[in-house]
């Protein structure tokens, strides 16, 4: 099945050719009258007023981000194994910081706590603190930064298109 972007008639597909799984409108319609006739249910029959939330699988959103991560690599002519590595030699924490800056926003939703797995990083605050040193580090636009920023800027710019 391909899953589609809400807004867009064709599938979403990373830079390397695969496609991102995004769930439907007609996906979240059904799921929504669901939880809706559910929480009738519950009240009806157990006299409990209740609200349910949908709390989808993180398997499909952390194969996306994966195949993201490893696209944006490409840019930079390394695998995400070599960025993953705990080591801070070769500029590897700016491009982890990329990393998650494009991946927060392109899924709002993920956990810190998976961004940093998928990248080496031991806990979810630091990569709270690096995407935001990423921003500070692009407002001022550092020499640096900008190098490993300038191939992969093109995800960024498909953000802000999709948010239109």
């Amino acid at each position: 099945m391909t899953h589609m972007l809400l807004q867009k008639n064709h599938p979403t597909t990373y830079k390397n050719g695969n496609t991102m799984n995004v769930h439907t409108r007609r996906e979240l319609s059904i799921v929504s009258h669901v939880i809706t006739r559910a929480q009738y249910e519950i009240q009806q029959q157990a006299g409990i007023e209740v609200i349910l939330i949908p709390r989808y699988s993180n398997k499909m959103m952390e194969d996306d981000v994966k195949q993201l991560f490893e696209a944006m690599c490409e840019c930079w002519n390394v695998q995400l194994a070599w960025v993953s590595d705990k080591s801070r030699a070769n500029d590897r924490p700016t491009m982890r910081k990329l990393l998650w800056m494009v991946g927060k926003k392109k899924f709002p939703h993920i956990p810190y706590s998976m961004l940093a797995n998928l990248t080496g990083a031991t806990d979810h605050a630091g990569v709270i603190k690096g995407i935001r040193s990423g921003y500070n580090w692009l407002n001022v636009q550092d020499e640096k930064f900008l190098k490993y920023y300038e191939p992969v800027k093109g995800y960024f710019d498909e953000l802000q298109e999709e948010q239109v």
